[in-house]
């Protein structure tokens, strides 16, 4: 039994060796996927397995994540502005220090008064995947007897601009499509659904606080107290400082500095106006995977399938994976004129329909929160900027009707239901299958009232 769990805990290190590995190789290609969720679309080659002979497409039902935008709150990089001058004061910044610094200054001026709205990049990446449908699925767009097109957006700006800004992309190729513009609370129901849900018979604890309040350490490596979060951040501040054990002692845990100078890194691919770059010139792809797995982490713990928090966010999402079964049953009719439903929002709604859908893991699979950066969960390909799927319908002259979809344009095959060729599922089948996803995910929150 021992030598057993010796060989299982042996191949759980080489697995988990080999993960991080895979991490550290994805930076060391695009040093921006460690940005997590606030990576840009990555723009892939398009491939479409053919449809069965017979059946061409004739509606799609959409839902997109508003494109890249500017960071939140301006205060992103509070310990980084903090601690520059402090060390800049003692005569401790290199000439390669002083210009990091500035850049980071010039980060967090380009954000003053656009706080959370969508960059020239966001707007970019709607026009572009609009034009990419429409090349993609010209029958659609070119069907004179489906000429409505539906829209809608969360009340957000972000969501109502990268709305626009995909529409006047469909409608520079199409411009005699009717084409309808919603925003509004009523349809934040399921634009934009509440994951404020406690488990049932549970209350969440609380989680405690980290210190990151300076300190005076040792010579050279920093040791955090027990509890605190700790990495030798030497080799990144060497070229920063002209004397590492000096700059510690002045600032203290040097964590929480470096991880603000590693988050306005981040934003930078965001601002095409912005001519800064940070990640490549200052981080190993090693320092990148450290800052970017935690992140990754909490991303799945909140909005992905976890075992922690799965049954929550699949319950809360229900509403919205209803309206796309709604919608495609009224559009489907031989008497209907809609050739798409549009729909806008964030990326706390449609990855929860990933999840809900069983197609939030590559592989299908459901593991606890702190596993997901080893198991290849990726948030920077799971959810970037502007996240979409695209429900395609397709029919045929008997009127019978296929659905495959696509997940940021890329054909998924989902868990719990055969399709009936390649990607493409019987759509009477898929939307039983959709109500009994919906159904099961609601069993929980019913055998408690």
């Amino acid at each position: 039994m021992k030598k057993i769990l010796s060989i299982l805990l042996a191949l759980a290190a080489c697995f988990t060796a080999a993960a991080q590995e895979d991490a550290v190789r994805l930076f060391a290609e695009n040093p921006d996927r460690a940005s997590n969720n606030m990576h840009v679309y990555e723009f892939d080659p398009i491939y479409d397995t053919p449809a069965p002979k017979g059946f061409k497409p004739f509606y799609i039902s959409h839902y997109g994540r508003h494109g890249s935008r500017y960071e939140l709150n301006s205060t992103f990089a509070a310990r980084a502005q903090e601690c520059f001058p402090v060390l800049d004061s003692l005569g401790l910044l290199t000439q390669t220090g002083k210009e990091l610094w500035a850049d980071v200054e010039a980060v967090v001026a380009a954000h003053k008064g656009m706080e959370g709205s969508l960059t020239t990049h966001g707007a970019m990446e709607h026009r572009k995947l609009a034009a990419r449908m429409a090349k993609r699925y010209p029958t659609i767009f070119k069907d004179k007897n489906r000429e409505e097109i539906n829209c809608f957006s969360s009340t957000n700006f972000r969501c109502i601009v990268s709305m626009i800004n995909f529409i006047y992309s469909l409608k520079e190729q199409y411009p005699k499509k009717d084409f309808t513009f919603t925003s509004a609370e009523r349809f934040m129901a399921y634009i934009n659904p509440s994951l404020s849900i406690p488990r049932p018979g549970e209350t969440p604890a609380p989680r405690a606080p980290r210190n990151f309040g300076p300190r005076p350490q040792g010579p050279t490596v920093f040791q955090p107290a027990p509890g605190e979060p700790g990495y030798d951040f030497t080799r990144f501040l060497t070229p920063l400082v002209t004397d590492v054990d000096a700059a510690i002692k002045a600032i203290g845990n040097p964590e929480p500095f470096v991880h603000d100078i590693c988050k306005a890194g981040g934003l930078c691919q965001l601002i095409d106006e912005l001519d800064v770059e940070i990640y490549r010139k200052h981080f190993t792809p090693e320092e990148l995977a450290y800052f970017w797995a935690s992140g990754n982490d909490s991303i799945y713990r909140m909005w992905g399938g976890s075992v922690e928090n799965g049954d929550v966010i699949r319950y809360a999402i229900r509403p919205l994976l209803m309206d796309f079964v709604e919608k495609a049953d009224v559009a489907i009719q031989p008497e209907s004129h809609r050739a798409a439903d549009l729909r806008f929002g964030h990326d706390t709604s449609i990855l929860p329909l990933f999840a809900l859908m069983g197609i939030d893991d590559p592989q299908g699979r459901v593991f606890p929160y702190q596993e997901a950066h080893l198991n290849g969960w990726y948030a920077f390909f799971q959810i970037p900027m502007a996240t979409n799927i695209q429900m395609v319908f397709y029919k045929d002259k008997k009127g019978e009707v296929l659905t495959k979809i696509l997940y940021n344009e890329k054909e998924v095959l989902l868990p719990g239901i055969e399709p009936v060729s390649g990607p493409y599922y019987s759509w009477p089948a898929l939307k039983a299958h959709f109500i009994q996803l919906c159904e099961k995910a609601a069993e929980p929150w019913t055998r408690h009232r």
